[in-house]
């Protein structure tokens, strides 16, 4: 049976947030661990793959084909060694489907700890930055209830790791166990279409404080974005609306073309969850703000999860959401050309991520030491975007969702799609 704040409080301050008793003794105070998930999405609709995040996965269920394992399946492996009673070596590789569809392992952490003091740890090296709550388990299923972490959150970031370093203070004051755990460093990240996300400047801290079963965290995470779009941006967006601004004398295309240029603008991301796990029964949830001064687009996301433990058994429900914020649909040209300007902006933010939500039920069954088994159920909905928060008439083209490689037409709609998980977590 598992329980959400026995892996909490078991992992402050550890990389993979397991048991010591899951590790390989290697001798010489090395010791391995290894993690996986073997995992079959099937989507009712051919038209778009689902996926979990559309900027890092190019393939997943659906069009490409229906029953597909790239959406969840990945394996891992992390190798520590306490060279010291204050200094420690960490690293941890993992193979999942990469932007270019492929499965060569990345190097997910790789730094060195140092205990400054016995409530204080230093870590420098490849990092993954503490933006949500689960952000240290998200590649490890079976630490987490669901199948895979709700997407609507949890892709709306696009660090995955960073050079740098974070501090981990912990401290008890009366029944309250504060961890305070602020970080630095910078990142360049693969994306699909050959486009690469560099976040300069990663600047933020985490602070979770625990009372007996109840868990409440609050985050902040600030960076300077640059988006390298060889194709959409560079070869259509800017030249078209430089060709407006400079030769055909629309003002509004200049302002545009700085506005919406993806280099070096602001992004940040606010995040407040928590957690209340009596060990019978366990609620959590999440809800976030991203903000952005390029044509990335500003979003609020959040979930809520609950389940019930009989045994082996863990029945849950989750529903989660995601608003795009920003506006859809730009007006502003002006002259004779002003339309051209509207139609390249327009097209250019509809390439965000849009409006969608999602209703989840499953079931957990722990059949064997360090093995659990996971069925599960999602009701997908994806609705045309108006720019706001709440019903509206919504925009032709911004239907999509969270959903990649969707057939012409698939956007101009909105959807209700059922999508059905199965999948074996491990650990060793």
């Amino acid at each position: 049976m598992f329980k959400i704040n026995k892996f909490h409080l078991l992992t402050l301050g550890a990389v993979f947030m397991l048991p010591n008793a899951y590790a390989i003794d290697l001798g010489h105070d090395v010791s391995l661990k290894g993690f996986g998930t073997a995992g079959f999405v099937y989507n009712e609709n051919n038209q778009a793959d689902y996926v979990q995040d559309t900027n890092f996965n190019p393939r997943g269920a659906g069009r490409t084909e229906n029953i597909s394992a790239v959406v969840d399946s990945k394996i891992g492996l992390q190798m520590d060694w306490h060279a010291t009673q204050q200094l420690s070596f960490t690293g941890q590789a993992v193979s999942k489907q990469d932007p270019t569809n492929s499965w060569v392992p990345e190097l997910q952490w790789a730094f060195a700890k140092f205990k400054i003091l016995p409530n204080l740890d230093i870590r420098g090296g490849r990092i993954r930055p503490a933006v949500f709550m689960l952000s240290d388990t998200l590649d490890i299923n079976y630490a987490n209830p669901w199948i895979r972490p709700p997407v609507e959150l949890y892709s709306q970031l696009p660090i995955a790791h960073m050079e740098g370093v974070d501090l981990l203070y912990r401290q008890q004051t009366g029944p309250v166990n504060w961890l305070i755990q602020p970080f630095y460093g910078n990142s360049i990240r693969d994306m699909t279409w050959q486009n690469t996300a560099t976040t300069k400047n990663i600047v933020g801290a985490n602070i979770s404080a625990t009372v007996s079963d109840f868990t409440l965290r609050a985050g902040y995470t600030y960076t300077k974005l640059t988006l390298t779009l060889p194709g959409t941006f560079e070869k259509l967006v800017r030249p078209n609306l430089a060709l407006l601004c400079n030769d055909l004398g629309d003002p509004a295309a200049c302002t545009q073309l700085a506005t919406l240029d993806p280099a070096n603008k602001d992004l940040s991301f606010a995040s407040v969850g928590g957690t209340w796990d009596n060990g019978d029964y366990f609620v959590m949830g999440e809800w976030g703000k991203r903000n952005s001064a390029s044509f990335v687009s500003e979003s609020i996301s959040w979930y809520l999860s609950a389940g019930a433990r009989f045994g082996k058994f863990t029945p849950y429900a989750a529903y989660s959401r995601v608003n795009n914020t920003s506006s859809m649909n730009f007006t502003g040209g002006t002259g004779d050309y002003g339309s051209m300007t509207n139609d390249v902006v327009t097209g250019l933010l509809s390439n965000n991520t849009m409006d969608q939500n999602t209703k989840t039920l499953g079931l957990r069954y722990d059949f064997y030491k360090n093995l659990d088994l996971k069925l599960q159920w999602d009701l997908i909905d994806t609705r045309l975007n108006n720019g706001q928060q709440g019903p509206g008439d919504g925009i032709e083209g911004t239907g999509q969702g969270i959903f990649t490689h969707f057939v012409p037409g698939f956007s101009n709609s909105s959807h209700s799609i059922n999508l059905f998980s199965a999948a074996v977590d491990f650990v060793f």
